[in-house]
C-alpha cells in the first residue's frame, strides 16, 4: 500500500463503542508509536495524534476506516490549542480531552471554538474536581473508567454528572457482561471494552428454522466430497438464503457470462469454499442481537488471517479465513466455545487453533486478535513483520464492513 512511515512501523487499530442495545455507535482509534518501543506508550503524544490523524484521514480515509460511524481521537493540549490543523469533517469526529490536560483560559476558549465548528468533545478518564469541573459546560461525552472504580463510587459520580444537560456518559474498560448491565442500570448510554467480544451469559435460546437449515448446510459443505444435489435441496427450503447467495455473487462482481438460470448454476459459480464462508457469516449474523457490532470484528479477523497466510505462503489460505471467522462463535452464540465446536464438523487443526491457538492457524489468529485489541506489547514481541500487519489490517477494514452489510439477516 505504501502509505505508512515504514521506518517507524507505527500501528493504528480501532476499538468498537456500542450503545445500550449493543449496536455499534462509534470507533476509538488506537495508536502504537513504533516497533522499537518496549511499552504501549508514546515518546511524543503530539506526534502520535498527528500520525493517527494523517493515517486515518489521509492515508486510509475515514469512510474506509469507520464506515459511517463517528471516530474518537485522543487529543493533546497542543492539538486542541492549534485547532486549525484538526481533520474534517468535524461532525464525524469526537475529540478526547485527556485527563492530564489543564483547563487554562486558552484551553477553554479553544474547546469552545472547536465545539462551535461542529466537533464533539469527550472528557477521557474523567474525575470531577474543582479544577476539572471547568470543562463540563463544553463536554458532549464524559468517559468514566469502570475497571479502576468500585460500583459504589461509580454510582455517586454518575448521579452528579447526570444532572448536567445534554451530556452522554460512556463507560470505558468494561470487561464483563455483569459490568455492562450494572453500568446500564446506572444510566450510561455508551460502552467500550472487551466485553463486546466476549460471550454474554444467558439462557439457551431456541434455534430458528432458518438457523437449523444453515447449520445443516454448513455440515454438508464440510464433508470431504460435498453433494451438490443435497446442498441445492437444502438451500431451496429457504428463499431468503437463495436471495442472499445471488446478492453475494452480484456484490463480489463475478464475471457473469450470462444470467443465472438455476440454483445449481449459482452454487457452481460460487464454489464450495466461498459458499462455506457465506453460510458461516449468515449463521453468525442470525445468532445474536449483537451481530451488527460483532460481525465486522469477525470478518476483519477472517480477512486479516487470510491475508497474513497469503503473505507467508501458508496453505490452504481458506482455513485461515475460517479460523478467523469462527473465532467469535462464543460471543455470537453466548455459549462456551467447546460446546459449540462439538456440534460442528470441523477439522481438529481448526478446533485446536480456536481453543488453544495451536499450530500455524492458531499463531496467525493470536497475532490478529492482539492487533485488533491494540495489545501492542504482544505485537512487538511477535515474529510478524509490523509493516505487513498494519497493511493487512487496513486492507481488511473496508472489506469487512462491506461484507457485514450483506451477511446481516433481515428482521
Amino acid at each position: 500500500m505504501g502509505v505508512y512511515n515504514h521506518q517507524d512501523n507505527y500501528c493504528i487499530a480501532r476499538q468498537p463503542i456500542c450503545d445500550s442495545e449493543q449496536k455499534l455507535a462509534a470507533y476509538e482509534l488506537l495508536y502504537r508509536n513504533s516497533a522499537d518501543a518496549q511499552y504501549a506508550k508514546v515518546s511524543s503524544p503530539h506526534q502520535a495524534t498527528a500520525r493517527v490523524c494523517m493515517t486515518a484521514f489521509m492515508d486510509i480515509g475515514i469512510d474506509r476506516l469507520a464506515d459511517k460511524h463517528p471516530v474518537f481521537i485522543n487529543m493533546t493540549d497542543e492539538w486542541l490549542l492549534q485547532g486549525e490543523v484538526l481533520p474534517e469533517p468535524a461532525e464525524r469526529i469526537v475529540l478526547e480531552v485527556l485527563e492530564d490536560i489543564k483547563p487554562t483560559s486558552d484551553m477553554i476558549q479553544s474547546i469552545r471554538r472547536l465545539r462551535e465548528q461542529g466537533y464533539r468533545i469527550a472528557l477521557d478518564d474523567f474525575v470531577l474536581t474543582q479544577e476539572t469541573k471547568q470543562f463540563l459546560p463544553y463536554a458532549d461525552i464524559i468517559k468514566l473508567d469502570v475497571m479502576n472504580t468500585s460500583m459504589e463510587v461509580l454510582a455517586k459520580r454518575v448521579s452528579i454528572l447526570k444532572r448536567l444537560p445534554k451530556v452522554t456518559l460512556l463507560a470505558e474498560k468494561v470487561e464483563t457482561w455483569e459490568e455492562f448491565e450494572a453500568c446500564k442500570r446506572l444510566g450510561f448510554e455508551l460502552f467500550q471494552g472487551y466485553f463486546i467480544s466476549r460471550p454474554e451469559i444467558m439462557d439457551n435460546q431456541n434455534r430458528s428454522a432458518a438457523g437449523l437449515i444453515l447449520t445443516k448446510l454448513l455440515a454438508m459443505l464440510h464433508q470431504k466430497e460435498p453433494n451438490v444435489k443435497h446442498i441445492e435441496a437444502e438451500i431451496s427450503r429457504d428463499p431468503q438464503l437463495y436471495y442472499r447467495i445471488l446478492r453475494y455473487i452480484n456484490s463480489a462482481q463475478y464475471s457473469l457470462p450470462r444470467r443465472i438460470e438455476s440454483l445449481r448454476q449459482a452454487i457452481m459459480l460460487l464454489g464450495f469454499e466461498n459458499l462455506r464462508s457465506l453460510v458461516s457469516m449468515m449463521i453468525l449474523a442470525g445468532s445474536s442481537r449483537r451481530s451488527a457490532t460483532l460481525m465486522p470484528i469477525a470478518l476483519l479477523r477472517a480477512k486479516m488471517c487470510e491475508i497474513l497466510a497469503e503473505e507467508q505462503g501458508l496453505l490452504p489460505v481458506e482455513n485461515y479465513f475460517t479460523v478467523g471467522l469462527l473465532s467469535m462463535l462464543d460471543a455470537f452464540f453466548s455459549r462456551p466455545m467447546e460446546a459449540i465446536l462439538d456440534e460442528l464438523p470441523l477439522h481438529p487443526r481448526i478446533v485446536q487453533a480456536l481453543l488453544d491457538h495451536e499450530g500455524s492457524l492458531g499463531e496467525v489468529l493470536q497475532i490478529v486478535k492482539a492487533y485488533e485489541n491494540a495489545n501492542w506489547d504482544f505485537v512487538e514481541q511477535s515474529a510478524f513483520d509490523k509493516e505487513v500487519l498494519t497493511e493487512s489490517y487496513v486492507q481488511s477494514l473496508a472489506w469487512s464492513d462491506a461484507v457485514a452489510d450483506i451477511a446481516e439477516l433481515e428482521e
